[in-house]
């Protein structure tokens, strides 16, 4: 994303506990049964059905915003607000959800703009994640159910 001189990026790499949703909303990955549905992992969680805890998204946000330490990890957080627009639920006890931020250090930019750039980012990250992925394990990729 770009803001004038501003630029914000995130790269996300998604095994999510809960469900990745559109902007709409609408489930494009997650907890499926054995058909291969996706379920409603909310649902499923709160029955404590889910049983693993080897699942995570973990991402870094880039930006050329001249920010120290501490502007970068309230940037860092406001980029978790992208994680929970994307992925429902999330930061569960069977995730270790973590974003990272990074600065080039050039441009003297407003943090505010930096963490709400970061929050769409990293949505935009975790979505396009699953449009890109590979099937695995016998589970269908998004882009094979959806062509």
């Amino acid at each position: 994303l770009q803001e004038g001189d501003l630029m914000v990026a995130a790269v996300v790499a998604v095994n999510a506990a809960g469900n990745v949703v559109d902007p709409r909303n609408q489930p494009m990955a997650g907890v499926r049964d054995e058909h291969n549905h996706i379920l409603d992992a909310e649902e499923v969680l709160s029955h404590a059905l889910l049983t693993s805890g080897t699942n995570t998204t973990i991402g870094v946000i880039l930006t050329n915003g001249a920010f120290d330490k501490t502007e970068l990890t309230k940037i860092a957080g406001m980029g978790h607000d992208g994680m929970a627009r994307a992925i429902r639920p999330v930061h569960t006890m069977y995730d270790g959800d973590s974003l990272y931020a990074m600065s080039l250090d050039t441009v003297k930019a407003d943090i505010n703009a930096a963490g709400t750039m970061a929050a769409i980012a990293v949505e935009r990250a975790i979505q396009n994640a699953v449009t890109h992925c590979e099937s695995a394990y016998g589970i269908p990729a998004w882009k094979e159910l959806n062509q």
